[in-house]
């Protein structure tokens, strides 16, 4: 069974690249509005708000100069990429634009990232440059010496920051702005075609181990920016009237949000943190960029701005929820929240509702659908709250029998199978990964994504997340490839094999998961109490990883259960950690 978006199908515009989708003003006035805030706590001293007018210029004099035969390496290429290894910037969107408009590609980042995993991003990637601030300048400096060691390849490291002697501002905003008004005018000359040409790369776990590189067109971006403004209703600033084509939707009108700030604290190199920023800026709804959260930061944030709405994950609303501040600041602007990355339980909404009075909807995602596929509106929660919403416009899906692989009906669960223009392109180099992450459909010959999730959909489209087939462990909103874990511990001397599950905290109503491995001896390991061998193991591991990623505890044993196949039974090693 085809299930298909309840909402009138959206009109897709194709001859648009993201520069020009979310740089278009309406008058002089929106020209000049400040959208984007640095978090008062920044740490850059020289910094302000810019708005949509200096986004433009600044991005289009980035690009000039990345065009410019006399910038280090020559003039940039279609498809040159810059790696932005950075944490939250209220200027991040107006670089990734600024590479989009010269038509190269921004590789988006965890600043978590250590020097061995950076490498892989450059493996995969090849850039020409990486864009850093202050806090990962060291080790992208230490990162690019060991590739340029490796591959004979420079790579030119620049830095979020007005002051630091690598400043991108200094030297590419700057000299590209002298460029551009001597008339220098290569950026208008850069041939686009968006539904092919990537615009970033994302990274996301899937199960083989390392991240791969998740190819996202112009078009995709486009497309779920789209898709996401016409289900936020009165949460976003209305967009321009040239625009409402677009959003000619009876079952969702748009409304005039008027007056709406949010708080933005979703991580930018992540594509769900990056889309809000591109519809901040396509509908002209200013936003506070903050780093790092704290509850305290959010609640000053909220009075000093009078902020309407924030996009959140569950770790931030349990914070929120257990905070004790809340009553020395005036948060009365705030009417609702909107959760994504990690499950949201009904109980941690009612948390919510009953402490700030405030609605949370929910959605259902993946960074290879750009990556909305199903929201919650607010007219959804008179519905029941136990579910993700429906299927966005443009969308369709089906699900099948994790068994027998045969589509079946509403109310069976089952793998969901998912389409739409938000779906990427591929993974970067990796033919291996694309064959098995797309299914053709019998039916209509047409290529759905296989999501590795076990959905049900209801008579009324709404969407219920059961279970994953995917061997992914959520922590706080990130996602961990078991398997990467398990190659590190296999490395280690006299460890036969091993296998990560994700340990679910039972008091945790976010339902986060720890990084647990059960583990196998060699017959010929040195005596030793389990309680040192755990220490050495997981000092062993955490050293390598990036801090979400750390090893939480390990069960030691005899054998990994397996089915006939040959195949370890995780969820039989989950079930035992469920009974602990």
């Amino acid at each position: 069974m085809l299930h298909s978006s309840p909402y009138k199908p959206l009109e897709i515009p194709e001859d648009l690249s993201v520069p020009d989708f979310v740089l278009q003003a309406t008058s002089d006035q929106d020209e000049a509005m400040p959208l984007l805030y640095p978090c008062p706590q920044t740490t850059r001293k020289s910094t302000t708000p810019i708005s949509l007018g200096q986004v433009r210029a600044q991005a289009k004099a980035m690009a000039t100069s990345l065009l410019s035969p006399h910038i280090e390496g020559g003039a940039w290429k279609r498809g040159d990429v810059i790696v932005v290894y950075s944490e939250n910037q209220h200027d991040y969107l107006l670089a990734v634009l600024g590479v989009m408009m010269s038509g190269g590609v921004a590789a988006l980042s965890n600043p978590m990232y250590k020097p061995d995993e950076m490498r892989h991003v450059f493996d995969l990637t090849k850039p020409r440059a990486i864009l850093a601030s202050v806090a990962t300048y060291e080790k992208a400096v230490q990162a690019a010496k060991s590739y340029e060691e490796l591959c004979k390849h420079d790579i030119t490291v620049y830095v979020f920051d007005e002051d630091h002697e690598r400043s991108y501002l200094k030297l590419l905003v700057e000299p590209g702005m002298k460029l551009y008004n001597d008339g220098d005018d290569a950026v208008h000359r850069v041939p686009f075609s968006p539904k092919e040409q990537d615009a970033i790369y994302c990274f996301s776990s899937g199960t083989s181990g390392l991240p791969k590189a998740v190819r996202l067109s112009h078009f995709n971006l486009i497309a779920n920016a789209i898709q996401m403004t016409a289900t936020l209703g009165g949460r976003i600033n209305k967009p321009s009237e040239k625009f409402m084509q677009w959003y000619d939707q009876p079952e969702a009108p748009i409304q005039d949000g008027k007056n709406e700030i949010h708080y933005s604290i979703l991580p930018q190199f992540h594509c769900y943190g990056m889309l809000t920023s591109l519809i901040n800026l396509h509908t002209l709804t200013p936003a506070v960029i903050a780093a790092r959260f704290s509850p305290e930061t959010f609640f000053s944030t909220v009075e000093e701005f009078h902020v309407t709405f924030a996009f959140v994950v569950p770790p931030i609303m349990i914070a929120l929820v257990r905070s004790p501040l809340a009553k020395k600041y005036d948060l009365s602007s705030i009417k609702s929240l909107a959760s994504g990355a990690a499950s949201l339980s009904k109980e941690l909404c009612e948390l919510v509702r009953d402490k700030y009075g405030l609605h949370v909807t929910d959605g259902y995602g993946m960074t290879e659908m750009s990556p909305i596929i199903a929201l919650q509106t607010q007219r959804d929660l008179q519905y029941h709250k136990l579910n993700v919403g429906r299927l966005v416009s443009n969308t369709e899906a089906y699900v099948i029998d994790v068994n027998t692989g045969k589509k079946v009906g509403v109310n069976k669960p089952g793998e969901l199978l998912v389409r739409g223009p938000q779906m990427m392109q591929g993974y970067l180099g990796n033919e291996k990964a694309n064959q098995s992450a797309f299914a053709m459909d019998d039916e209509d010959s047409g290529r759905f994504l296989r999501t590795g999730d076990i959905v049900s959909f209801d008579d009324k489209g709404y969407i219920t997340i059961h279970d994953r087939v995917k061997d992914i462990i959520k922590y706080n909103g990130y996602q961990i490839a078991a398997s990467e874990i398990e190659a590190i511990i296999n490395s280690i001397p006299h460890v036969l094999e091993s296998a990560v599950v994700g340990k679910i905290v039972k008091e945790d109503v976010a339902k986060n998961e720890l990084p647990w491995a059960f583990i196998v001896l060699r017959s010929d390991a040195p005596d030793m109490s389990e309680e040192k061998r755990s220490e050495e193991v997981i000092s062993y591991v955490n050293e390598r990883v990036a801090g979400y990623k750390k090893l939480r505890g390990i069960t030691w044993t005899d054998q990994l259960p397996r089915s006939a196949a040959g195949k370890v039974l995780k969820r039989e090693l989950r079930d035992q950690l469920s009974l602990d």
